[in-house]
């Protein structure tokens, strides 16, 4: 065990933001799901969730690790989870067919693919981790056994999401060359 920064002790097994104190294997699992559930609040589309449903939402979310270069979601892929990134930075690219464009960056407490949860579509750009990445995912049937009573959390995914989308579209606008930019217009 070491001491943590708020000098707790902690499994150096478990990840660096989790503060539960010294854990017996057993209880390895609760303190991860405390941590979950920590996470997770701090997520705005998930805010307003009754924590009944957060709680179970962390219980039934699994973590993943994912090394510099490693793509954690790939354009066009079918989009059946979503992430939220624990440690790390992880790079938005869009891919053409003659080039790629870095979009936006996730880092901790970045919560990404949420549209996935809520339909079938194909990933419309890709997310490559640049440093190690540790993620907390969930897929679409999990979320919507715990959330289907909780449509005002629906909401707030979609309103998270579409807005998050706007901004990306918009940093991609700004890169493309005034020419291309021009030829946009009508």
């Amino acid at each position: 065990y070491q001491r943590n920064k708020r000098g707790s002790f902690m499994n150096p097994s478990i990840e660096s933001h989790t503060t539960c104190g010294p854990v017996a294997e057993k209880e390895k699992h609760r303190c991860e799901l405390d941590a979950n559930l920590e996470l997770l609040r701090r997520v705005p589309a998930f805010a307003g969730a009754p924590l009944d449903r957060l709680r179970l939402f962390a219980f039934m979310s699994k973590r993943q690790r994912f090394s510099p270069g490693a793509f954690i979601i790939r354009q066009g892929d079918s989009a059946h989870t979503a992430y939220m990134v624990i440690s790390g930075t992880a790079q938005v690219i869009k891919e053409f067919k003659t080039l790629s464009v870095l979009l936006n960056e996730f880092n901790e407490g970045d919560f990404f693919g949420g549209l996935a949860l809520l339909t079938d579509f194909k990933r419309p750009f890709s997310v490559r981790a640049l440093t190690d990445v540790c993620c907390l995912s969930v897929d679409r049937e999990t979320f919507m056994r715990i959330f289907s009573q909780s449509p005002e959390v629906i909401l707030q995914i979609v309103d998270s999401m579409m807005k998050r989308h706007s901004t990306m579209f918009d940093k991609f606008l700004e890169k493309l060359s005034p020419e291309c930019i021009a030829n946009l217009k009508l």
